[in-house]
Order: structure tokens, then C-alpha cells, then sequence
């Protein structure tokens, strides 16, 4: 029960952020807002604000921005009463209309780089890219990694801090990568350097098998750190993204709502104390709002990314699609969006099992 409420209460947060983005973007634009509403289905409680009305709905599953003249949305006198002197969004300038699209992913990322800083500044070490042990058993001193090695590439991608470099390793370094070190003042490439490996499920991971220097704990090197870290969940997100559409990972590696539940009970369950869990959930917090800012980036019609695309189409046409074809696109990959969340919950609901 603790966890589905913490489930709740971590999903409530990111979607409220989220929302509150294309709320305040679409407030700031002069678009006429109708409604703004915590959660799904029948509605707990709803109040008048100065310009629309605020609700917080049954399911907390999502959320959302009613505004005028959007697809599908019918705009009756009284619902628009409190928004004279308003537009409705279809007749905003397309530029603000990208902005507002575009506001919700940005505060969730902004969101992710906000809880890392938090992180970092609270963190018990701060670990560096400079090899300070050889480990028992390590496989990458075959191919010339040597201790006070500082990592600066992997496989030509600049390694910043410790999280970009076990990643890395991770992801790619089972395989052989190239290692750009620098050594006594000089650069030095290791080619095809091959890690140690683990396997989970089929999927072949590298294996860290060397330990690092730790950073002296500095205003700058937070800074410096939590800059570096946010950006790293960025690209871990993306890539992974790469890797399933590619077909790295298979079926199972996708998980929804129940999946994430799952995560975050474990990680609540791996603390020794409550400072440690309340670390956990920060970075659980982190990495899922990263991912939904992410997601809700990708170009399908019925996200964000979509109804962006839909704009520069239409800044490229010069006229907007009819409402009647934007309709039609937006509510078929909805259908088919809901579709796949259904099998997806399903698939999490059996695993558990």
C-alpha cells in the first residue's frame, strides 16, 4: 500500500509539472484556457480561477490543459465567459503555439536537473573519470588501461563525469570501444578495449571493473556535476529509446505504470534508512520525469513531439491542416496509444505473477 501511494504521489508531482508548463506558457500567450485538471475521469473537486476553472479528478493517471480551439474541443459560451479578451489556441501566433507545446517536456527536464542538484549536493561521494584501482579479475588492463588513467572519450563520446563513463562501459563496453585517456599530460587511444560482462534476460552488459578516484565536494564541482548528471539521464534515455526501437532490448525491457511501481518499491526496499530512501525515490523521480519529457517528445501526433510536428507542418504550409484531418490523426494514434498502454499494463500485471 506505502508503494502504491508513493507510486501515486511521484506520477501526481510529474504531471502536475508537466501541465503546470503548458498552463503557464499558454496563460503568458493570452490563450483562452478553459480548464485545468490533476488527474482523470469524474471530477473530486473544481474551483473558478481568474481566467478557468481548476479541478483535481478521480484517476491520477494523467492530466490536462483544456484550451480553445483545440481539435475535437467544442467551445460553449459559458465555459468561455471567464476567457474574454482571450484567443483560443488555433488562433495564436504558431510560434507561441510551439512554445506552449514544447513547455511540458521542458519542465519536466527542468524538473529532473532540479532533483539532481538536490542529489548531488547531498551525495556521500562524488566519483571522478581518474582510475584509481585496477579490481581482481579486471579485463580492461589487457588492452592498456593503467591506473591514473583519466577517461576522457569512450568510443568518441566526451566523458564528463562518473555516471557518462559507466554508462558506457555498460551499454557498449562488452563489445570492445575505443578509449581516449589522457596519461602524464598526453593523450593516449586505447583501441578496442573489451570489459568484463555480466548477462540479464539475454541482453549483455559491460562491467565496471576498475574503481575511480573520488572529487573534492566544491560549490563548483556540484555545479559542474549536476549539470553533467542531468544531461547523462538525457542521453541514457534517449539511447535506450535507440536500443528498443532497434531491437537491443526486446518486449520485456518495456514497462508502464505497474512496472514502475515495481522499481520503486524495490528501490524504497534497497535503503538502509529513511535519508537513503528518500535518495532513492529522488533518483527514481529523476530518471521517470526525464523519461516523460522524453517520450513525450517523440513525434507521434498524440503527444507533445506530434502536435509540435503538426505546427512546423503547418508553418511550412503556410495554412493549417483542416481541423477535421488533425482530428482524425491525433484521435486514430490516440486509439492506438491507449491500445498499447492496455497491453502494456497487462504484460506488467502477468509479470507479477
Amino acid at each position: 500500500m506505502i508503494t502504491i501511494l508513493v507510486t501515486l504521489l511521484i506520477f501526481g508531482l510529474l504531471v502536475t509539472v508537466h501541465e503546470l508548463g503548458h498552463y503557464l506558457v499558454a496563460r503568458a500567450s493570452g490563450v483562452a484556457i478553459i480548464e485545468f485538471s490533476i488527474g482523470m475521469g469524474p471530477k473530486i473537486k473544481s474551483w473558478q480561477g481568474k481566467i478557468n476553472t481548476f479541478s483535481i479528478r478521480a484517476l491520477p493517471i494523467g492530466g490536462y490543459v483544456r484550451m480553445a480551439g483545440e481539435p475535437g474541443e467544442d467551445d460553449d459560451v459559458e465555459s468561455m465567459v471567464a476567457c474574454i479578451g482571450r484567443k483560443p489556441i488555433n488562433e495564436v501566433n504558431i510560434f507561441k503555439r510551439m512554445l506552449i507545446v514544447l513547455a511540458g517536456p521542458f519542465m519536466n527536464i527542468l524538473l529532473a536537473f532540479a532533483v539532481m542538484l538536490v542529489l548531488v549536493s547531498t551525495s556521500y561521494a562524488i566519483g571522478s573519470t581518474q582510475v584509481a584501482e585496477l579490481m581482481e579479475h579486471n579485463e580492461s588492463g589487457k588492452y592498456g588501461l593503467q591506473v591514473n588513467d583519466t577517461i576522457l572519450e569512450i568510443d568518441g563520446k566526451t566523458i564528463h563525469c562518473f555516471p557518462d563513463l559507466s554508462y558506457k562501459v555498460m551499454a557498449d563496453g562488452a563489445f570492445g570501444v575505443d578509449i581516449l585517456v589522457e596519461r602524464n599530460g598526453e593523450e593516449v587511444l586505447l583501441e578496442n578495449v573489451i570489459f568484463a560482462y555480466t548477462e540479464e534476460e539475454g541482453i549483455v552488459y559491460g562491467a565496471l571493473d576498475f574503481k575511480v578516484y573520488r572529487k573534492d565536494k566544491t560549490p563548483l564541482t556540484i555545479l559542474y556535476e549536476s549539470f553533467w548528471q542531468g544531461y547523462n539521464s538525457i542521453y541514457m534515455t534517449v539511447d535506450s529509446l535507440i536500443d528498443t526501437f532497434t531491437g537491443r532490448y526486446g518486449l520485456e525491457a518495456v514497462g508502464g505504470p505497474v512496472a514502475i511501481g515495481e522499481q520503486i518499491g524495490e528501490a524504497m526496499d534497497a535503503a538502509d534508512n529513511f535519508a537513503d530512501t528518500l535518495r532513492n525515490l529522488g533518483s527514481m523521480t529523476m530518471m521517470i520525469s526525464v523519461s516523460l519529457g522524453i517520450m513525450n517528445l517523440l513525434p507521434i501526433p498524440a503527444l507533445d513531439g506530434g502536435r509540435f510536428l503538426i505546427y512546423v507542418i503547418e508553418a511550412i504550409r503556410r495554412k493549417p491542416l483542416s481541423k477535421k484531418v488533425e482530428e482524425r490523426i491525433v484521435g486514430g494514434t490516440m486509439v492506438a496509444l491507449l491500445v498499447i498502454m492496455a497491453l502494456v499494463f497487462f504484460k506488467d500485471i502477468v509479470a507479477l505473477f
